[in-house]
């Protein structure tokens, strides 16, 4: 399968922008003003940004106070960023069961991060009433951190609702934790066959949860990046960062 990494580059800084205000957000090369969704009981946001025929859906990351311009140089930096979002937002209690969401039970015995799908449920309705009330043929789900898990959710869910209203749907995510079980991995790779799962080097967040908590990856992986550093500790955290992700993508797309 052919990347367009152009394509690609838009979605991450797409993915950078919606870290701003949303009370004065502005996202480059659009002529429409975006749908902005803010859920305050469950800290959850996301845009939808209209692009000709098409849609692109995407999710705000992990905490959003979080300095990501931070050299993560220090032990105190990076405590930070593991009490934020690894055990904040990835690996939090709650999140670690796992759960179906929709009525009924799942066929493939798919399962998913509850803290992930309480996330996600919170913006849903909305979601689904703009589709359902907007010509939209396309839709593409995009997101880095906690909103590339939330990407995901959204990509497999609008599928399996508005799969005969849609031509296509695609999901780039960008340094995106594991969202659920192998059954849920793959579903969605049988549903959502135009995934790509971006890694920059040897960003930490890719790896949660463990793999031993019963989680897997959906597919595609395209790793990024250098996969090797001497501060091999401080690339744990830095590569994680949005801006690094953008850095490499604008340059294959040149």
């Amino acid at each position: 399968m052919t990347v367009d990494y152009s394509k690609t580059a838009k979605c991450a800084v797409y993915c950078q922008e919606v870290y701003q205000d949303f009370s004065t957000i502005r996202f480059g090369g659009l002529t429409k003003p975006p749908v902005l969704i803010d859920r305050k009981s469950t800290d959850t946001q996301c845009a939808i940004l209209s692009e000709g025929e098409g849609i692109v859906i995407v999710f705000r990351g992990s905490d959003s106070s979080f300095d990501w311009g931070t050299n993560f140089s220090t032990r105190q930096e990076r405590a930070e960023f593991e009490q934020k979002i690894i055990q904040g937002e990835i690996v939090d209690a709650e999140g670690k069961e796992q759960i179906y969401p929709y009525e009924g039970t799942s066929s493939s015995g798919a399962l998913m991060h509850r803290g992930f799908v309480n996330a996600y449920f919170s913006v849903r309705d909305e979601i689904h009433d703009y589709i359902q009330s907007h010509p939209v043929s396309k839709v593409i789900t995009a997101g880095h951190s906690l909103g590339g898990a939330l990407a995901t959710l959204c990509a497999v869910d609008v599928q399996y609702n508005f799969s005969k209203k849609l031509s296509e749907i695609e999901n780039y995510t960008f340094g995106a934790p594991k969202v659920g079980n192998e059954g849920f991995r793959q579903s969605f790779n049988q549903r959502v066959p135009k995934s790509y799962r971006f890694v920059y080097g040897m960003d930490i967040v890719a790896e949660l949860p463990r793999w031993w908590q019963g989680y897997r990856h959906v597919d595609r992986e395209i790793r990024i990046g250098p996969r090797f550093s001497l501060n091999f500790l401080s690339a744990r955290f830095q590569d994680h960062a949005i801006a690094r992700y953008i850095e490499a993508l604008k340059a294959m797309a040149r």
